[in-house]
């Protein structure tokens, strides 16, 4: 074990005891420490200029008559240390109400647990006395990054003999995204006729980046709400589907350009979270909302992020390789957004709705998938709230 692992499995170690502390709130259950490819970003990338947040989920469920013999939890996927930000395990506080009513903490005692790729998930469990509605609270604070790339030293990292254990999952298929697509294998075709032989890594990724974006004729498709008020999470159609209709939204441009990059060889994945401030960056629509972004993995670097809505709209089809693209792994406000996790949990809708949209990818469901008689899968709406918390410390 290096000394870079050393550390981060120090520091989760410590974190692990402090949380013990406050069992009455919550619990986390630490495996093997994470590697530390890309975390802190490394040469050419760098990450600065820190702040801390508070973010709250609120989750209703609609009503449900559970079996006490049935045990039952909800499940919130939240990534707790990674390149662009860190959670503080000890923050978490949960807060249940069955048919408004405040169920005693003891009875709902929140757990997260970590497992040896740095995925965590937030377990709280349900009281065995459910007849009509639940509704649940879970909030963290989390510090996030800005980014800034130097292209020109990042230019000259060549390909990677083999890629790190860590970060082969993500060049392999996962919900909504399938490398191995016909329709991404076409363009994998376009993108290979526009690369030379002996193009860098960095530039590779940012043509197909680019080449994905715009795959899609109509990919300003809007379902529903966003943050702030109540919504089943971000609508995504998935790659086949908004490929062969030509319709679709920013979700599903990033899952058009992470199987793109998979399927060009890049380790790549989805990130879900919510952006705050985006009136700086565009004249209208929410300040807050959900919103998906993706990062690539380049050797010798890490995780670089990317915008493929920014990318998408503000960079031309000849915009030079070899300079700085708005969008693509420098960003001043990227620390405005406030990540959640790299799980694209996909929760099919109910019938009534499948006329609007695919699927959703939800930060939330039930443990075991309790269905209700007649309705389908259980409907958990969400709402968001984050709160500015200052300037960051750096790393908690």
């Amino acid at each position: 074990m290096n000394s870079a692992a050393r550390v981060i499995e120090a520091v989760l170690l410590a974190l692990a005891v402090s949380v013990c502390a406050h069992a009455r709130q919550s619990s986390i259950e630490t495996a093997t420490a994470p590697p530390p490819e890309g975390r802190p970003p490394q040469g050419a990338l760098h990450r600065m200029d820190s702040k801390l947040w508070e973010i709250k989920l609120s989750l209703e469920l609609p009503d449900i008559h559970k079996n006490d013999a049935v045990g039952e939890a909800l499940l919130v996927p939240v990534s707790i240390l990674d390149t662009w930000w860190q959670v503080d395990p000890r923050s978490f506080r949960a807060k249940v109400l069955c048919d408004s009513v405040p169920v005693a903490p003891a009875l709902t005692p929140l757990t997260v647990t970590q497992n040896r790729f740095g995925d965590s998930r937030v377990e709280i469990p349900l009281p065995h006395f459910i007849e009509n509605r639940v509704y649940a609270e879970v909030t963290w604070i989390v510090e996030s990054w800005s980014c800034h790339l130097d292209e020109d030293a990042a230019a000259r990292i060549g390909w990677p003999t083999t890629w790190p254990q860590e970060v082969e999952r993500w060049r392999q298929a996962s919900p909504s995204i399938d490398p191995a697509d016909p329709q991404i294998q076409a363009l994998r075709s376009q993108v290979m006729q526009k690369l030379p032989a002996g193009t860098f890594p960095l530039h590779a990724a940012k043509e197909i980046v680019r080449t994905a974006s715009r795959a899609l004729l109509n990919a300003d498709h809007r379902e529903g709400h966003t943050s702030g008020v109540k919504t089943r999470g971000i609508p995504v159609w998935g790659v086949a589907q908004a490929l062969s209709s030509n319709l679709g939204g920013e979700a599903d441009v990033t899952c058009i350009c992470v199987a793109l990059l998979r399927a060009m060889g890049f380790p790549s994945r989805p990130v879900i979270g919510v952006i705050q401030n985006e009136s700086k960056r565009k004249s209208s629509g929410p300040s807050e909302r959900f919103s998906m972004w993706g990062e690539v993995f380049i050797p010798e670097i890490g995780w670089v992020p990317f915008d493929p809505d920014a990318i998408r709209g503000g960079i031309s089809i000849t915009h030079p390789l070899n300079r700085a693209w708005d969008g693509f792994g420098s960003d001043a406000d990227f620390n405005e957004r406030v990540p959640i996790t790299h799980e694209l949990d996909i929760s099919k809708p109910k019938a009534s709705d499948i006329g609007r949209t695919a699927s959703y990818a939800a930060l939330c469901r039930l443990k075991t998938k309790l269905e209700q008689p007649g309705q389908g899968p259980t409907d958990i709406l969400i709402q968001t709230l984050i709160v500015s918390r200052g300037r960051g410390r750096g790393g908690l």
